[in-house]
């Protein structure tokens, strides 16, 4: 997925595993950071911000009902 597709209240799913977060774990974009190099700001659950550089390690997730 392109960060130019990836808009704020996105919903994402991770297509990685991180020790802080398994893959496919399911979180809304918060912030797009104009600066490719800053990444992408993403709320999973009722967690704090996480901070993801790749871009290339999302993809879209439906909306619950969806």
């Amino acid at each position: 997925m392109r960060t130019s597709e990836i808009t704020a209240g996105m919903l994402v799913r991770t297509n990685f595993a991180d020790t802080e977060l398994p893959e496919g774990s399911v979180g809304e974009v918060v912030t797009v950071h104009e600066d490719p190099g800053a990444g992408i700001d993403i709320r999973f659950g009722d967690g704090p911000l996480m901070n993801i550089l790749g871009h290339h390690g999302l993809g879209p997730a439906p909306r619950p009902g969806h």
